[in-house]
């Protein structure tokens, strides 16, 4: 970019002004109410423009405002101590623009600049040198430096008027930056002169990051230079930034901009170099930024391993208010949480092997280990009723093992996973039983984590709902043909899903105090919104996350903005603000991974004469893709299908190791669907990819294409799959284009 800096007086002292590729008015104008129109910032500009320093490109200057009248000249890069000097006229230039011609009139050379600032860090007051200075008291800066940039050349500073009083060693400075003085051996506030040095650096480092702050948009105002990681533009010693820039220029390196200090919600994607007069354009909110940094790779913050995952609850046979523990909890009777000491009577232990002891700091332990499956009333294996006060994952044999966990399903109170939650393992004749009656009729949506289930609106499984569901998300149980608020039982079921549900791609855990305590709130996939009107006690109140599937990015706000920049990785997490997450802050999270829409048409091929012609249809499936480990998830599948007389065809559940290879090539794995009819159902399980599918028998045979576009997953693409449905061959074949979703 074209960069030139101008001064209201000669020899570049006094007030200086950044011009970036072009200025058409070099003032920032408004309008009061009466219709006045006034002078907002930069008043010392256009009539004051006396020398100006050239860094960057080559420019043309004009008399009036808007590149009107231009002056008879072009200068390149270089110093020009006196406008007069080179055909311009001393305060009276009033915009400019970089252009393509060759300079007319040399400069001298810009062989050397430096940049002081008043306090560390650089902050405070600044000034632009390109040449010694014997004095800085002329000036107005003697003594008054504590941290300086080196843009061009080799520097020696002095702590006394002309080049007098070296400092110990007699250190000559390089380009770099230098924070703070006395880490390089200069005494804070001692500086009274400095000159460029003939002779080579001792000390240098390199400027790789910089970034131009301006009040006002348009780069107009004041303007603040930013060349490490600044952490609070509310500082003591530096706050007319906080909350208070209109643009900006990135000149080096990508950065990462945030709304609150100590880089915390974070304003989008890393802004590479550029002149952003506009902050809309790089989505940053005017006025609201308060620190930045250069950009840091996106890294996944890996929670501690999960050696053990325990549910307690408080009455026999997995029923009541249930504590979710993983690893350890040594004391049951926590002041912010201490509901279940000496209140467990079951159990389901999800992994790990868990020793248990009847007072809190493992003290007192009960004889047996117990290995994971459900435990419906501990005092069955050696454990006394309402008596637990501490727990551990141990690395030892369990010495008993409880039924085996073959299916588990998650109720919710409300639509979309909101609201309270029940976790069913096994048969519940009666959600409305003495014990646990809470879930009686109230049931909105349903997470199946394992097995398929069987559900039914009256007590001991009777007025059975059409559906049965298998694994995946329910997020609204109407759409699934099970009444709302109307569920009484459910059992485990061996007979086939017939309805199709979106993946659990990802699951979560958020904890309301540190340390797992307190109460708790599941995620599966996305929660855009943790203060909505039906469920809303978890939003700015999250301590500590639990991630139990895949990898999250949270935000501080609902509808995912403001992020944070981190992301969680599988374990644990006991306190949010390790990982720079603000502690009661969180308001949304989602999965990890681009979205990308696959839209396009499906030709279904069955061998039967049941369906003599093939069926073509318009579908559309949404994915998660990875392009880090090119992975690919399906999020939603094709909707159901009609199949002439074999009733319907419908996406049932895919793989999670899927793949978008950089040569284009596609392979989902385990991609099954469910043909239904009103008499029967069967499930068929392939692979479908952009290679070759050959049925069992060899009746079809489909060939597949890469995309056009196959490194970022997006492209015109076809994909095939062919197996067997009870007995009759298959293909599948889908050519459509990828497409990504913001």
């Amino acid at each position: 970019m074209a960069h030139l800096i101008l001064f209201t007086d000669a020899n570049f002292r006094g007030a200086h002004k950044h011009i970036f590729d072009r200025a058409d008015i070099l003032k920032l104008l408004g309008t009061l109410s009466n219709g006045q129109i006034v002078c907002v910032a930069d008043c010392d500009f256009p009539d004051s423009v006396s020398s100006i320093a050239i860094l960057d490109g080559n420019w043309r200057f004009f008399q009036g405002p808007n590149q009107a009248s231009p002056f008879p000249v072009v200068l390149g890069p270089g110093l020009y101590p006196d406008v007069n000097a080179v055909k311009l006229l001393n305060d009276n230039i009033r915009s400019m623009i970089a252009v393509d011609e060759p300079p007319t009139v040399p400069g001298i050379p810009l062989n050397n600049h430096v940049i002081l600032f008043e306090h560390a860090n650089f902050h405070g007051d600044h000034l632009h040198l390109f040449a010694e200075d014997q004095d800085l008291g002329d000036i107005d800066f003697d003594n008054r430096i504590s941290s300086f940039v080196v843009e061009l050349g080799a520097w020696s500073f002095y702590s006394d008027t002309m080049f007098d009083g070296s400092y110990p060693q007699k250190p000559v400075f390089g380009p770099g930056i230098y924070p703070w003085v006395q880490d390089v051996s200069i005494g804070d506030n001692s500086i009274s002169s400095l000159r460029p040095s003939i002779l080579g650096p001792t000390i240098s480092n390199a400027v790789d990051n910089e970034v131009m702050l301006f009040q006002y948009a348009g780069l107009y105002g004041p303007h603040k230079h930013v060349f490490a990681p600044e952490p609070n533009l509310n500082a003591d010693d530096d706050d007319y930034f906080n909350d208070n820039v209109g643009s900006l220029v990135v000149l080096r390196g990508n950065w990462s901009f945030y709304s609150d200090w100590n880089f915390a919600a974070l304003y989008g994607a890393p802004v590479p170099p550029g002149v952003y007069r506009d902050l809309g354009a790089i989505g940053v909110a005017y006025y609201d930024m308060s620190s930045l940094r250069p950009a840091v790779p996106e890294t996944t913050a890996a929670g501690a391993d999960i050696l053990g995952h325990v549910i307690l609850f408080q009455e026999p046979n997995l029923h009541g208010p249930h504590k979710h523990v993983f690893n350890q909890e040594d004391n049951l009777n926590a002041d912010e949480d201490d509901s279940f000491n000496d209140e467990v009577s079951s159990l389901a232990v999800l992994s790990g092997n868990w020793q248990f002891f009847r007072n809190s700091g493992f003290d007192d332990d009960y004889p047996e280990i117990l290995g994971p499956g459900l435990y419906s009333r501990v005092q069955d294996f050696s454990i006394r009723d309402n008596d637990m006060s501490s727990l551990r994952a141990v690395p030892d044999e369990a010495t008993v093992s409880g039924d085996p966990i073959n299916a588990h399903v998650i109720l919710f109170e409300n639509a979309s996973f909101h609201g309270a939650h029940k976790h069913v393992f096994n048969a519940e004749t009666n959600l409305n039983a003495d014990d646990d009656n809470s879930f009686n009729d109230i049931t909105s949506s349903i997470v199946v984590v394992k097995g398929n289930w069987a559900t039914y609106g009256d007590w001991h499984f009777d007025r059975q709902y059409p559906s049965i569901i298998g694994p995946g998300v329910y997020s609204w149980v109407e759409d699934f043909q099970i009444t709302d608020n109307d569920m009484t039982s459910l059992q485990a079921s061996d007979a086939s899903a017939n309805v199709s549900a979106p993946p659990v791609l990802g699951h979560i855990m958020l904890f309301e105090h540190s340390r797992f305590r307190g109460a708790h709130k599941h995620v599966f996939n996305e929660e855009k919104n943790l203060n909505a009107d039906d469920d809303d006690s978890f939003n700015d109140v999250t301590s500590s996350i639990a991630v139990l599937q895949n990898e999250w990015l949270t935000y501080r706000d609902a509808g995912l903005q403001r992020a944070y920049d981190v992301l969680l990785g599988e374990g644990l997490f006991p306190s949010v603000q390790d990982v720079g997450i603000t502690d009661n802050d969180l308001s949304s999270l989602t999965i990890a991974g681009e979205r990308r829409q696959f839209s396009g048409q499906a030709t279904i091929k069955i061998a039967s004469g049941k369906v003599p012609d093939p069926v073509v249809v318009e579908v559309a499936m949404t994915f998660l893709f990875y392009p880090d480990t090119r992975r690919l998830l399906v999020e939603n599948g094709f909707s159901v299908i009609a199949i002439g007389t074999l009733g319907t065809i419908s996406y049932d559940s895919a793989g999670d190791n899927g793949t978008f290879g950089t040569d284009g090539q596609i392979t989902i794995p385990d991609f099954k669907v469910t043909a239904s009819s009103g008499i029967f159902s069967v499930d068929a399980t392939i692979l479908l990819s952009t290679g070759n599918a050959v049925s069992p028998t060899g009746r079809y045979n489909e060939t597949g294409s890469p995309a056009d576009s196959p490194a970022d997953g997006l492209g015109n693409c076809t994909l095939v799959g062919a197996g067997q449905l009870a007995g009759d061959d298959f293909s599948v074949i889908l050519a459509g284009v990828f497409t990504a979703l913001s």
